[in-house]
């Protein structure tokens, strides 16, 4: 156990005039003091709390690192980017089913107007059956052209990069 500072003053309340009392510190029989020089502090239920001139930055909440079959490697995606195959069914299916609320945004790259765009939302509940609506209207526009290297070129530019690990070359 760590020491311990009992303060007279309750947490949120202004001392008072007075002055306060000599902190006390509690120790464990079997506890050590600390060196010399050195001062120590039980601090429970904060965050952030900096003592002394060195910051280290260590966050309880960091996200762990996401396993190497989750991650999107540049590889993948430079093959992506180089593949010339049209997009297919299921290339529309899986881009429908990750994209989520970026589906407006992509309408705008493939450059579908915003009244196309107020069409398709109102035709289609989902998110999803809207981004297989707007790909397939793409799709059928550029015939040939409307590629898996164009796709994922589209769907970078909006920043859904999480879309990337579910298309194929």
């Amino acid at each position: 156990m760590e020491d311990l500072i009992l303060d007279a003053v309750p947490l949120g309340a202004a001392p008072s005039p007075s002055p306060s009392p000599a902190p006390v510190i509690v120790r464990s029989p079997t506890q050590e003091l600390p060196k010399p020089g050195r001062q120590v502090y039980n601090i429970t239920g904060s965050q952030s709390v900096h003592i002394g001139p060195v910051i280290h930055n260590i966050s309880m909440s960091q996200k762990p690192k996401p396993r190497l079959q989750e991650r999107i490697l540049k590889r993948d995606v430079d093959a992506l980017i180089m593949c010339h195959r049209m997009i297919g069914d299921r290339d529309k299916y899986v881009t429908s089913e990750h994209l989520g609320d970026s589906w407006k945004s992509l309408g705008r790259v493939m450059g579908f107007s915003e009244g196309q765009l107020q069409n398709i939302e109102v035709d289609n509940s989902r998110n999803a059956d809207r981004v297989f609506e707007i790909l397939s209207l793409w799709h059928d526009r550029e015939s040939d052209r409307a590629t898996v290297s164009k796709l994922t070129q589209m769907v970078i530019d909006v920043k859904a990069y999480h879309l990337l690990k579910y298309l194929r070359p």
